[in-house]
């Protein structure tokens, strides 16, 4: 099989993954979702998933950049608005609260992650969220300093654990 088919093949299997475990994360969550789980619904073994997928972590994190790259676009277009610093930053929380309503299980994984900035033995994909996450730091001190923005994150995202923490249960 020549490279280009070799490829290919990967890049395949590849998205089928990570679209299998996209849905099955959505529907049940990090710690509900598996990697027997994966291999069954993708139609794999689970010897074939390794082969493609390092760790569940792994995956979730390659579904996490994808995001998070949605995101950075979505940042941009409210910076370039040219709204009053409270209207842009009012509009970047919604994005974040639809992001958290909607894509709970990578925002939760995001905000808990470890950042690869300066560990050597981190993944390539560690690598990456890390500089997705700087990157949308970067582009956001257009509206406050590093540290405001820090901040303000560490109470909005508190702000969301305790909601979460105390929401009544869903019987």
């Amino acid at each position: 099989m020549s490279e280009e088919k070799k490829a290919a093949a990967t890049r395949y299997h590849v998205k089928t993954l990570l679209e299998t475990a996209d849905r099955l994360f959505m529907q049940y969550g990090y710690d509900g979702m598996n990697m027997n789980m994966l291999a069954k619904e993708a139609g794999y073994s689970k010897a074939t998933v390794y082969v493609y997928m390092k760790s569940k972590d792994e995956i979730v994190r390659l579904l996490c950049i994808e995001r998070l790259k949605l995101l950075r676009k979505e940042f941009s277009v409210i910076l370039k608005n040219g709204d009053s610093t409270d209207d842009m930053f009012s509009s970047v929380r919604d994005v974040l609260d639809e992001f958290a309503a909607e894509d709970g299980t990578y925002f939760d994984f995001i905000c808990k992650s470890r950042f690869a900035d300066e560990l050597s033995d981190a993944s390539d994909s560690e690598k990456e969220l890390s500089s997705l996450v700087n990157g949308i730091l970067d582009d956001l001190t257009a509206l406050a300093p590093t540290d405001e923005l820090k901040r303000r994150w560490y109470a909005y995202y508190g702000s969301k654990m305790t909601a979460k923490l105390f929401a009544p249960s869903k019987k």
